[in-house]
């Protein structure tokens, strides 16, 4: 009984410690201009800072650590909340961290699931500014930002697909404040 008491605060530390994971800016911080390479949008095959291109629409910028089966379900779940939503001037964007190796993969996902959302790569894959400048955790598997006029209104990290509701709610919440 007492050695149980004495791990007791070792496995509370830990517990405390997974739920205080934070990768990306905080609720009511700018978002910031980084560049990608689009391998699917309207910018196809070019330098684009999506950022940028959305100014003001309300939009949910979304950060993979690489490419994975749990990675797809959420493009494909960002992609049917962008279609729910786009009458709307909702926009969203997907960015692979992980870099060029991850394109083919994209053009492969965007084919087979006929995705809209345009899919990015980071172009010097986790060592690109852009890691640093969102501040993006490479333990995290992703980070997705909700945000509108270049402010993020929720960041909801390190989800699984099952979890995907969470970053819908966040949206709908925010939608529903715009005019």
């Amino acid at each position: 009984m007492k050695s149980r008491l004495l791990i007791l605060p070792f496995i509370l530390a830990a517990l405390a410690t997974a739920a205080d994971v934070v990768s990306g800016p905080a609720v009511g911080a700018t978002t910031m201009s980084i560049p990608v390479s689009d391998v699917t949008g309207p910018y196809k095959g070019q330098l684009i800072c999506y950022v940028c291109d959305y100014d003001k629409a309300p939009d949910v910028l979304a950060f993979f650590r690489d490419t994975s089966d749990d990675t797809a379900k959420e493009i494909i779940q960002l992609n049917d909340l962008y279609l729910k939503n786009k009458s709307r001037n909702f926009k969203a964007v997907a960015m692979i961290i992980a870099g060029e190796s991850s394109k083919q993969w994209l053009e492969d996902l965007s084919r087979s699931a006929h995705l809209e959302i345009p899919l990015t790569y980071f172009r010097k894959g986790p060592k690109d500014a852009a890691v640093r400048v969102y501040n993006l955790n490479p333990a995290v598997a992703n980070t997705f930002l909700v945000s509108v006029d270049r402010s993020v209104v929720a960041n909801i990290s390190d989800i699984r697909p099952d979890q995907f509701s969470r970053v819908a709610a966040a949206t709908s919440e925010m939608l529903a404040s715009v005019r």
